[in-house]
């Protein structure tokens, strides 16, 4: 951990009791829309890649500024977004698995949407925010019922998946669909007609907002509108060169995926194990980019609803991912790892007193969410924040606020900066392996060099580096 870090933790405020607000108060408090976007990998344009269509996306990057070495804390959903809803980190105990709930795992914990909204602001929850729609649910003033993820609209789609053998969670779904029906027809498309609407009546309130908007899209099952479908050419679609285990590596880095559990389990037409076929992989892939390119477009029409109101200039709009995703690296599908698939993500904030147009390589992670958005809105934080803010970076995009990030999946913890990426595998205090990858010449992590004796200082310089946030993380902040 860099010393600017480490100290730099322990900085944060005390929370303020909220103060009885005045009309001409709120008219000056920053709003904030916060867009959730789930399993979304950031290899899109404004990232300096071209496979998949995102024009909205990349137009708010150039709206604001764009992170790009932002990173989860830990690659699934459920911990994901507790860690960020809360400001605290994952560990071997909290926050650690997709049925993570922030409230029992912290149930002392001020969340972001408590925070904003006993500072006087309306909070607003559509779609999926946390995992579980019961998580901290009271300190919304207004929610939907979150998450709908398995929204197929083809009749033949429906029937099939109503006949289908169960999986963990219920029947199997399918993996794709792309009926000829309108943006509006599936989940996504609703929770935004819904949050225009919204927006309409705060603009003739004059009431400060937190709007949440959780878009499940591109979560399997990849589902969207056929003219997304058919934004791409499928025999052009390029499937992973490196579809195997990267050389070296230990056994628990593969099994810390689980195989891919969570696609094999509760899909249909996969095979329990083994590579998919390349005709699988393809229509796989296909169905992520055009889910994709259909987020992106309710994205824009979210947006310019913001822009026609004349909201924008006292709204702040922050775009993350709870993690990344797999199509095939490493025989990966989803995420549930510490491989660069998994963990980086995209992150754009664009708010009107700060940087446009430009880009950072300061590394983030999700655990500054909470006490960025709340220097925005000239909130004080709780005192056991375990992020930073990046208003410095906001401010000056060529600042290093951090070197380095800290991340995690089950039994696998891990550092990574600009040189190298360094996991280390636990299960309690029993070793279980590590693996180094050099991200200067294997971007891909195809090469584990952990084992390479000309390297043996490197990875004890690493290890001590998780060593000092291991015992970090495990310090209760009395939640």
């Amino acid at each position: 951990m860099n010393l600017i870090y480490k100290t730099s933790i322990f900085l944060l405020g005390i929370i303020i009791t909220p103060q009885t607000i005045t009309s001409q108060e709120q008219t000056k408090k920053q709003n904030i829309l916060f867009i959730s976007i789930d399993d979304f990998r950031p290899k899109i344009s404004s990232y300096g890649e071209t496979k998949m269509i995102t024009p909205n996306i990349d137009k708010l990057a150039s709206e604001g500024l764009q992170f790009n070495n932002a990173y989860t804390n830990i690659a699934v959903c459920g911990a994901s977004r507790a860690s960020l809803m809360t400001g605290i980190r994952p560990s071997q105990n909290r926050f650690n698995d997709y049925s993570t709930r922030a409230h029992e795992d912290t149930p002392k914990a001020i969340s972001l949407n408590q925070i904003f909204k006993d500072n006087g602001y309306e909070t607003i929850s559509y779609g999926k925010i946390y995992h579980h729609s019961d998580d901290f649910q009271q300190h919304w003033s207004e929610k939907d019922k979150g998450q709908i993820q398995s929204d197929f609209q083809d009749p033949k789609s429906i029937e099939r998946v109503n006949n289908a053998e169960k999986g963990e969670y219920g029947n199997k779904n399918l993996t794709y669909e792309y009926p000829d029906v309108d943006d509006y027809a599936y989940n996504d498309g609703k929770i935004t007609k819904k949050a225009v609407n919204k927006l309409k009546l705060l603009k003739e309130t004059n009431q400060p907002f937190f709007m949440a908007v959780g878009y499940v899209s591109p979560h399997l099952p990849f589902i969207q509108p056929k003219k997304y479908w058919d934004m791409y050419n499928h025999d052009s679609i390029k499937l992973a060169d490196n579809n195997y285990q990267p050389e070296n590596s230990p056994l628990i880095a593969m099994e810390a995926q689980h195989n891919s559990a969570e696609l094999r389990k509760n899909y249909l037409d996969v095979p329990a194990e083994g590579q998919l076929s390349d005709d699988l992989a393809k229509n796989l892939v296909h169905g992520y980019y055009a889910s994709v390119t259909y987020m992106d477009a309710l994205i824009g029409e979210l947006i310019k609803g913001l822009d026609d109101l004349g909201l924008r200039d006292n709204t702040t709009i922050i775009l993350w991912s709870d993690h990344g995703y797999f199509l095939g690296e490493h025989g990966f599908w989803c995420k549930h790892s510490t491989f660069h698939e998994a963990v980086k993500i995209p992150f754009i904030i664009s708010s009107p007193n700060y940087a446009k147009n430009k880009v950072t390589s300061s590394f983030t992670e999700l655990v500054d969410v909470y006490p960025t958005l709340c220097e925005i809105a000239n909130i004080t934080p709780p005192e056991y924040i375990q992020g930073m803010s990046l208003t410095p970076v906001l401010e000056d995009p060529s600042i290093q606020l951090k070197k380095e990030v800290y991340t995690r999946y089950k039994e696998g913890e891990a550092v990574i900066d600009n040189n190298y990426s360094y996991t280390e595998f636990y299960r309690g205090k029993e070793y279980l392996g590590n693996m180094l990858y050099n991200l200067k010449t294997d971007l891909k992590q195809n090469i584990d060099i952990s084992k390479f004796p000309v390297n043996a200082e490197l990875v004890k310089i690493y290890s001590n580096k998780l060593k000092v946030m291991r015992e970090y993380v495990k310090t209760d902040p009395s939640l």
